[in-house]
C-alpha cells in the first residue's frame, strides 16, 4: 500500500499543471524572449499549439520554443511559423 501511495503521489498526471498555470507559464516566457507577435491555445490535454507571424524574427522563435518546450508544466508543444503578418500581444 506504501508502494502504490508513493507512485501515485510522484505521477506526472498528480502533479500535471492546470491550464491557467500553462497559460501563465506560456506568457511569463514569451515576455522574457521579447517575443510578440504570437497566438497560441491550450486544448483541454494541455496541449499548446502557438503561430507565429511572418513578422516574428526566426532567432526570437528559437529562444522561445526552446524555453517553452524545457519548462515542466509545458508537455507538449506544436509551432508553426505562418505567413501572416500578426498583431502583437499585449
Amino acid at each position: 500500500m506504501k508502494s502504490f501511495l508513493l507512485a501515485l503521489l510522484f505521477s506526472p498526471s498528480v502533479w500535471a499543471a492546470t491550464s491557467s498555470q500553462t497559460e501563465y507559464t506560456i506568457q511569463q516566457i514569451l515576455a522574457q524572449e521579447g517575443t510578440l507577435f504570437v497566438n497560441y491555445s491550450i486544448g483541454d490535454s494541455g496541449k499548446v499549439i502557438m503561430l507565429f507571424g511572418i513578422n516574428e524574427p526566426d532567432w526570437r522563435i528559437d529562444k522561445a520554443v526552446k524555453a517553452l518546450q524545457s519548462h515542466p508544466d509545458i508537455s507538449d508543444l506544436t509551432w508553426i511559423k505562418t505567413d501572416t503578418d500578426f498583431c502583437p500581444i499585449r
